[in-house]
């Protein structure tokens, strides 16, 4: 019994010691002279967040693989690239916004009801880039289903797809409760991407990213974490909009999809829900 207490202080004493070793903050010097630099957090919790100029944060979980090295790994099995917000504001129109970062293959579909049949129109037409950029559409009936389908395979979504295309199609309740929704489009959430980190000395740290994206490693240093910084990092998280939103005291609800499912998905005859009107 002595023997294994002895053990499990060690155990936990290892796994303090790695922990200890790796928390903190990385730059990842990929910017120029006046370009902000990308940072990669490492949390105690075993998740880290890739924070970067111009682009939502990347998240996943770390593991430790040596005693002076770890690795991180998104997780994009159950991930969606869809994040979809309730906001209750009595003075605004009953309204739905997309926020999307770039292009994309991807579709959207109102339902009164299940029994309804399911007609799925794309956001976007051809000349995207010449629509306003609020992304933002009037919902006639409060009470809605709202389906998004992106495709279940694969991150580069501005592509021409090939149908049909195997689809996630994400399945949310809108309802009289709340007036307004917003909906982020972020094809990060499904990036499969891989680093490894490995202590050189005290100071010294290589990070290099493997698998299907390898890439030069880069040599950086350690930051101490405290709470202010893992405060703006649960922020940094959330789209700055919503945080904003928050600050003005409004109340906001991040939906989950009452239903998932997958499916084969025909090349859409409908009219895109959002058109350009280039001139």
């Amino acid at each position: 019994m002595k023997n294994s207490v002895y053990a499990f202080v060690l155990l936990i004493t290892s796994f303090t010691k790695i922990n200890a070793q790796f928390v903190g903050y990385y730059s990842l010097k990929d910017g120029g002279v006046d370009i902000q630099n990308s940072t990669l957090f490492i949390l105690p919790d075993h998740t880290f967040a890739l924070i970067f100029p111009g682009g939502n944060p990347i998240e996943g979980k770390w593991i430790e693989k040596s005693n002076n090295k770890i690795k991180l790994e998104t997780d994009t099995n159950n991930k969606s690239i869809f994040s979809v917000f309730a906001i209750v504001d009595t003075e605004s129109k009953n309204n739905i916004q997309f926020s999307p970062l770039e292009q994309l293959n991807l579709y959207v579909s109102f339902l009164q009801n299940e029994t309804q049949e399911t007609l799925f129109q794309p956001l976007f037409d051809d000349d995207w880039s010449c629509i306003d950029r609020n992304f933002e559409k009037n919902i006639p009936n409060k009470s809605t289903l709202l389906k998004l389908v992106s495709p279940y395979n694969g991150i580069d979504f501005a592509k021409e797809a090939e149908y049909p295309v195997t689809s996630n199609v994400y399945t949310f309740k809108l309802t009289e409760k709340q007036s307004n929704y917003r909906v982020f489009i972020d094809p990060n959430a499904k990036a499969d991407i891989q680093f490894e980190i490995e202590k050189q000395n005290d100071d010294d740290y290589i990070i290099k990213q493997v698998g299907r994206y390898n890439s030069n490693p880069i040599i950086t240093e350690r930051n101490e974490l405290n709470d202010k910084i893992q405060k703006e990092i649960k922020n940094a998280l959330i789209p700055w909009q919503i945080n904003d939103l928050q600050q003005r005291g409004k109340d906001i609800k991040m939906l989950s999809p009452i239903k998932v499912e997958k499916i084969e998905l025909t090349k859409p005859s409908q009219k895109p829900l959002f058109i350009s009107n280039c001139k």
